[in-house]
């Protein structure tokens, strides 16, 4: 059985298993330091019961806009563990911890040729707002911009800005890569 928790500052030296993965954003130790100093009660683990990390989350709360939001930095999930719901597990424990903070709204960004998480951000509310060119410069490719409104924003405001700025929704393959 999977358990999730907080992640500590230990669990950083046993990520790389799983940030070998294309769809993974590779970040530096810093940041990641950083971001457990500054929002460590965002990001959660999945852990297998031998110990070994099979999931994370990274959010963290915005502040410095005219609306507090979260920000999903990253999401990864081991191949073995997908499909198992351990990702939509991590995604809803951070939308309803950031509800509870008073959030108008959680965003995030993934690449364009992800289409199994797009369709899972789908399924649990996020709206596709827009599509940012060359977002991702290791390998250049675009980025979708996807936002789901919390309960706060009541008349879902949030989710219909810069809407004219979208291209097409993507179509959906049966041979698309799995998250």
């Amino acid at each position: 059985m999977t358990s999730f928790r907080e992640m500590r500052l230990d669990d950083l030296f046993k990520l790389n298993p799983l940030v070998f993965d294309y769809f993974t954003e590779v970040y530096s130790l810093p940041f990641f330091l950083q971001h457990l100093i500054q929002w460590s009660s965002q990001s959660q683990v999945a852990e297998s019961p031998n110990g070994q990390i099979k999931g994370y989350i990274f959010g963290k709360t915005v502040t410095n806009c005219p609306k507090t939001h979260g920000h999903i930095c990253a999401l990864t999930v081991a191949q073995d563990y997908r499909r198992l719901g351990v990702g939509t597990c991590l995604m809803n424990h951070f939308s309803k911890f950031i509800d509870q903070q008073g959030a108008w709204y959680v965003n995030l960004f993934l690449r364009c040729s992800n289409m199994a998480a797009y369709e899972l951000y789908r399924k649990l509310g996020y709206i596709h707002r827009r599509t940012l060119l060359d977002y991702y410069p290791d390998v250049p490719e675009n980025a979708f911009d996807m936002k789901k409104p919390l309960s706060r924003d009541l008349q879902k405001q949030s989710s219909t800005l810069a809407v004219i700025h979208s291209q097409t929704e993507p179509k959906i393959t049966e041979n698309e890569q799995q998250i």
